[in-house]
C-alpha cells in the first residue's frame, strides 16, 4: 500500500483508537469501530473498493464530524 511507505503520512492520527482497517470476504476495504468505542454508533462500518478511497472517506469524516471519543481502556491482567 502506497500510504504505508510514506513516513510522514498522518494515517496514525486519523485512525488511532478510532477505526480498525481490514479487508472483508468480498475484497472490499473496511473500517469499523474498535471494541469499547464510546462515541456515536459503535457498530458503524465504512467500505470502499480501494484503500485510497477508504482513507479519503475517513479523512472527510474526520474533518466534518467530532471523532474525539475514546474507547474504554481496561488494564490487561
Amino acid at each position: 500500500m502506497r500510504w504505508a511507505q510514506q513516513p510522514h503520512y498522518p494515517i496514525g492520527d486519523l485512525i488511532s483508537d478510532k477505526w480498525i482497517l481490514s479487508i472483508d470476504d468480498d475484497q472490499q476495504y473496511v473500517a469499523f469501530r474498535p471494541l469499547g468505542w464510546t462515541g456515536p454508533d459503535p457498530h458503524e462500518r465504512m467500505t470502499a473498493e480501494t484503500c485510497d478511497a477508504l482513507l479519503a472517506k475517513l479523512r472527510y469524516r474526520a474533518r466534518h464530524e467530532d471523532t474525539r471519543h475514546e474507547p474504554i481502556r481496561t488494564p490487561l491482567r
